[in-house]
């Protein structure tokens, strides 16, 4: 038990990472607002994916757009 106890740093290392995914997951979600632009109401367009799997999407408004990482918008893409 008393050796668990000299561990403490890295659980809370692990509790700050663990608050951070959570909260970049929240800012996506919230930045995807179910698929449309949250300035124009216009439905996010596809253009690309990133090397480490990230997902592109534009809008019509004027240099409009955002990058997703994690699943948020639930799509499955594939390169051709």
């Amino acid at each position: 038990m008393e050796t668990l106890l000299h561990f403490w740093p890295l659980y809370i290392l692990l509790a700050v990472a663990a608050g951070a995914i959570a909260w970049a997951r929240g800012e996506e979600s919230k930045e995807w607002n179910n698929g449309h632009c949250a300035t124009c109401l216009n439905e996010w367009e596809y253009f690309t994916s990133d090397s480490q799997g990230g997902r592109g999407y534009k809008c019509k408004c004027p240099y409009r757009n955002i990058w997703i990482t994690y699943k948020v918008d639930k799509v499955v893409r594939t390169q051709i």
